[in-house]
């Protein structure tokens, strides 16, 4: 067999600089919260790897005379702010990699209490600032400028202030308007807080080579740099009761201190050991962390150390409102008075606390690295939010009602994602997915209307209803489920990784295994055109046929090396994704023919493989942060955006686009050729028996119109344009289209008089 060559377009990436000025606001769009999932107590069981960033400079420790540079007013970008994470790219001609994104928390760094009574944080791990009421109410805020946002803290001006590692200080006001403010003497910025001057004043790093130093920012952007030999590797910073700023230098195991003209005293002791996080306390002196004990130094320079044994790397520490510190302590959140009395509080629940704030409700909210937000009283009550329906997703499908769903490993629980945005999650005891290498459990829509996936940890198949309701069905011979997909016989079929066995299940519970001389830990499967299942064998390198009566073929070839996702391709092959040395993409005819192998860039690591309406084969590509599109000839398209990170499953959603996890915590969309779109109608209201013109793109297949579900009489269609007139017992609401390809719905209403 010959390989055939690839045609690869050039990826699609935006470009930002200080000359482009953006003031684009939209409304945003808040998640779900309470009965439909967003802010729901939830727990987890993973612990990811990594955390913030910390200084990466060294420095020796000198007195001297501080030096000060004066800034101009910073460069400016006003950012187009999309809510939930809507970060859209302009399409190309063809109307194709249109891509939105829907955040969840992602590795949350700072956080901040608002002028408008909630708490804003920052999430480093997908580049966008939330916002969560004291009720547990979750809006994600991103937009370009939004790079490596780190603390944050609210302004004199009612805005939020952050700090961007790339060399930016970021501003977003309480309804979400976004500027960022660039100065070639801003250095990888870390801690940020308002100075008793009314600016904003910040640590900077100094990673790229600019130097140790602390900087100013007014309200109005203008950006001052003071420098000083003293100043080693800054992490936070307060503002003390004598009108200076104290901030912690982390190499330089000291405490400094810069008054609002520039001035900059250090101050050593031996018992200062990697200080970060630093705060006002009730008493009037400065607290802050050490690596192994809780600081206290005097505005004269005084110094006390507090150590017990329960104190572990604590990272940040926060006035409480009952006259005590907190601060965040290896896995449990830690307590100290102004007296030195420590008290901890641990919980499975608390992974691995970051900054911590007082919140506007009397209790202590605090930043967890593993993608959630948490809560705790002063009596040590605690609460944790998720955030908006996703945490680590891993497989997802498109349900019979419309929706997109997904399998949430980070806390074990079923996630849900209208093509409007609004998210819904649902747990149940027992729940398990598995990541295993980023080959995540798989969920399909049934032929019930409910969703079936595979608990691969808990070796049982799942059914959970468009409702939530969660039912599981165990058997001896299921063993490690990986993909799962709806047969032509109206049963649920799966692959069984653990046991090299078939496994099928009626949607009344009733379960078969099939084994089978070469079927080695199958993992990918999906319905041929034949009617019959095939999947991959991952380890033996061949793929499987298996008939509806359990009858099963091997077939090997050139082109099949360590198999893994599997699809029926628009041509009527079968299309699969090859994982070991070289990653590929193979095709093999339901003859059992393998034809052709089509070779990926070297890195590029699809993990999934789905048919688009495009009749093209489309693959989140996990290892290059983009969606890959294949069409039946071989020709490779990437598509990134900014904010694509860790592609892992992709599904056709109903709406003709297609849809995909993000292991940082998100969703994403992307569009075809043919993905249909509203962009506007006329009139915007009338009577029964008006005639609507609606107008768009991809509507020349369009098959029926609605007005708030009521079917309306069509009258003319073409590529851009839909009439169609208000129908009988027609109400208020938005109008739908459908085409060949998908579903797409008005965001605004049509008003029925």
């Amino acid at each position: 067999m010959s390989a055939t060559s690839l045609g690869v377009t050039n990826p699609y990436r935006p470009t930002t600089g200080a000359s482009v000025l953006y003031n684009h606001v939209p409304a945003a769009m808040t998640t779900c919260g309470g009965a439909c999932g967003g802010g729901r107590v939830m727990e987890t069981n993973r612990v990811p790897s990594g955390g913030r960033l910390r200084p990466l400079n060294e420095a020796s420790v000198r007195s001297r005379s501080p030096s000060f540079r004066l800034g101009f007013v910073a460069a400016v970008i006003l950012v187009p702010l999309l809510a939930l994470g809507q970060s859209v790219l302009t399409a190309d001609a063809s109307g194709a990699g249109v891509v939105t994104l829907y955040p969840g928390i992602s590795a949350p760094s700072g956080i901040a209490a608002g002028s408008d009574g909630a708490l804003w944080f920052t999430n480093y791990g997908n580049e966008s600032i939330g916002r969560i009421t004291t009720t547990g109410r979750v809006t994600n805020y991103r937009g370009v400028g939004i790079i490596g946002p780190n603390a944050i803290t609210a302004g004199p001006d009612g805005a939020l202030w952050f700090a961007n590692f790339d060399d930016s200080i970021g501003r977003i006001t309480p309804s979400g308007a976004v500027s960022v403010y660039a100065d070639a003497s801003i250095d990888h910025p870390g801690g940020i807080t308002t100075g008793s001057d009314g600016a904003l004043w910040f640590t900077d790093n100094g990673v790229s080579g600019g130097g140790n130093s602390i900087g100013r920012i007014t309200t109005s952007g203008s950006v001052s740099s003071y420098t000083d030999p003293s100043i080693d590797g800054p992490t936070g910073i307060a503002a003390g009761p004598d009108g200076a700023l104290w901030f912690a230098n982390y190499y330089g195991n000291s405490i400094g201190r810069i008054t609002t003209a520039g001035s900059v005293t250090n101050y050593t002791e031996s018992s200062i050991n990697r200080p970060s996080g630093i705060t006002l306390g009730p008493d009037g002196a400065l607290w802050f962390c050490n690596s192994d004990s809780i600081g206290r130094i005097t505005t004269s320079g005084a110094v006390n150390r507090y150590t017990d044994a329960v104190i572990n790397s604590p990272r940040a520490i926060a006035a409480g409102p009952d006259g005590a510190l907190w601060f965040s302590n290896g896995h449990s959140i830690g307590r100290i008075t102004t007296s030195g009395t420590v008290t901890t509080y641990t919980s499975s629940r608390i992974k691995s606390p970051g900054e911590i704030t007082a919140g506007p409700d009397g209790a202590l909210w605090f930043t967890d690295d593993v993608f959630s937000i948490a809560r705790i009283t002063t009596a040590g009550a605690l609460s944790r939010y998720i955030g908006p329906g996703f945490s680590e997703p891993a497989a997802i499908t498109a349900g019979l009602d419309g929706a997109v769903w997904v399998t949430n490993f980070g806390d074990n629980s079923i996630g849900r994602i209208t093509t409007t945005g609004k998210t819904s999650k649902y747990t149940a005891r027992g729940i398990n997915g598995c990541i295993c290498g980023l080959d995540p459990s798989a969920i399909v829509a049934g032929p019930d209307g409910a969703l079936w996936f595979t608990d691969y940890w808990d070796d049982a198949v799942d059914r959970i209803s468009t409702s939530g309701q969660v039912t599981k069905f165990a058997n001896p011979s299921i063993s490690r489920p990986f993909g799962i997909v709806v047969g032509s016989d109206g049963a649920l079929w799966f692959t069984n990784s653990g046991s090299d066995s078939i496994g099928r299940i009626t949607t009344g519970g009733a379960i078969t295994a099939y084994t089978g001389t070469g079927i080695a830990t199958p993992e990918g499967i999906a319905l041929g055109s034949d009617g019959a299942l095939w999947f991959t064998n991952h380890q033996s390198w061949t793929i499987g046929r298996i008939t509806t009566t359990g009858v099963v073929s091997i077939y090997t070839g050139d082109g099949v090396t360590g198999p893994q996702a599997i699809a029926a391709g628009p041509d009527g092959a079968l299309w699969f994704v090859n994982t070991q040395y070289f990653p590929s993409i193979g095709r093999i005819t339901t003859a059992g023919k393998v034809t052709a192998n089509y070779p990926l860039t070297s890195g590029y690591y699809p993990y999934y493989l789905v048919a688009g309406p495009d009749k093209a084969l489309w693959f989140g590509d996990y290892e290059t942060n983009s969606i890959g599109r294949i069409s039946t000839t071989g020709t490779i398209t990437h598509y990134n955006a900014a904010g694509i990170a860790g592609p892992v499953a992709i599904a056709r959603g109903s709406d003709g686009a297609l849809w995909f996890t993000l292991f940082d915590n998100g969703i994403g969309r992307i569009t075809t050729n043919v993905t249909p779109a509203i962009t506007g109608f006329s009139p915007t209201k009338g009577a029964v028996g008006t005639t609507v013109t609606i107008t768009g793109k991809n509507l020349s297949s369009t098959t029926r119109v609605t007005f708030d579900g009521a079917p309306a009489t069509i009258i003319s269609v073409s590529a851009t344009q839909v009439v169609a007139t208000v129908p009988a017992g027609g109400t208020s609401g938005h109008i739908a289209v459908t085409t060949r390809s998908g579903t797409t719905t008005s965001a605004d209403a049509f008003k029925v008089t």
